[in-house]
């Protein structure tokens, strides 16, 4: 099964909007069904720092001046990875 991609883009945002928004979409994120695919102007240092201790874990790929950060549960690793052709 594939997991369903919540794609949030920030890259106009001012902060602490990206960092609320990503936060908010997690409320929706459930293990086994979906992952977070933020698309972002820098890397979100102080975001990743939030969610290392909730247990989410990241995966992220800088494109160009463009960074995709991949939010997922652990055991969805595989998965996100697949999907986004890591």
């Amino acid at each position: 099964m594939k997991l369903r991609e919540i794609v949030v883009d920030t890259r106009e945002l001012e902060a602490p909007g990206p960092m609320q928004m990503v936060l908010s979409e997690l409320q929706s994120m459930l293990a086994g069904e979906s992952f977070i695919h933020q698309i972002h102007r820098m890397e979100p240092t102080m975001l990743i720092n939030r969610l290392k201790p909730m247990g989410i874990e990241y995966i992220l790929r800088k494109e160009g001046t463009v960074y995709h950060i991949y939010y997922f549960y652990p055991e969805d690793r595989r998965q996100v990875e697949e999907q986004i052709d890591v």
